[in-house]
């Protein structure tokens, strides 16, 4: 069963720029080898990340990334499993994805919580739009 966790987070304020460009490029990289598929977004000061795989590898992932220093504040917004993956592989950013593909597949993303999970879809949408500055 595939499984998925978001949240959004505050940036450790000493984090340089050079700190999460290699950041990104690592998560980017590594995630794609484990199997984790989603987005991570970084946009004034705050991460916006959706995690996709298998659920041992999505909790144990989500277990690290709360203890890593570079960041507080940790919201999570979804914790659950579900049928298909929104996402084909993990994608990072800085501020606006602007590549179209990348665009329909968290579109797509949306929609699914949107009919599967709309308790929280509106959140989840908020924030996407906030982050994304998506039109």
């Amino acid at each position: 069963m595939r499984y998925v966790i978001s949240y959004v987070s505050t940036a450790n304020p000493n984090t340089s720029n050079s700190d999460l460009i290699k950041l990104m490029d690592f998560i980017k990289y590594n995630n794609n080898v484990i199997g984790i598929m989603g987005l991570l977004i970084y946009s004034d000061g705050n991460f916006f990340q959706i995690l996709e795989g298998e659920k041992e590898i999505v909790k144990m992932m989500f277990e690290r990334i709360k203890k890593d220093s570079r960041h507080h504040n940790i919201i999570k917004m979804l914790d659950k499993e579900i049928m298909q993956s929104a996402f084909s592989e993990y994608h990072s950013s800085f501020i606006v994805i602007s590549d179209q593909h990348d665009q329909n597949k968290l579109h797509r993303f949306l929609y699914k919580e949107k009919t599967n999970n709309p308790e929280h879809f509106k959140s989840i949408s908020y924030l996407t739009q906030k982050f994304m500055k998506l039109t």
